[in-house]
């Protein structure tokens, strides 16, 4: 009677061992499937913060080149000015007028 008590009882381990290990599997399953759907979005949402860094690294390239003409511009203007201004102190100074 002990040994079929027993095996009653090993019987009934096994089977909820079973339903436990077919509901991690399960659960694993879901994880999985859940893990690669987050990895796509993770891609497509990296994609569109890589477009989007692409277009304002060109953005600021051309601001970059802009504001670099603009400077050599600048001092162009300032080193004719320097020389015009140096010109005029190289003249001899005229004397007043007195009225």
């Amino acid at each position: 009677m002990q040994k079929d008590h027993l095996e009653i009882l090993l019987e009934s381990i096994d089977s909820k061992f079973q339903i436990t290990l077919e509901a991690f599997q399960t659960l694993n399953q879901k994880i999985d499937t859940k893990v690669d759907e987050l990895r796509v979005e993770l891609k497509q949402d990296i994609a569109v913060v890589d477009s989007k860094v692409m277009g304002l690294s060109k953005r600021l390239d051309a601001v970059e080149e802009r504001l670099s003409s603009e400077i050599a511009e600048v001092r162009n203007d300032l080193a004719a000015h320097r020389n015009n201004t140096e010109m005029h102190h190289t003249q001899p100074k005229r004397p007043l007028k007195r009225a």
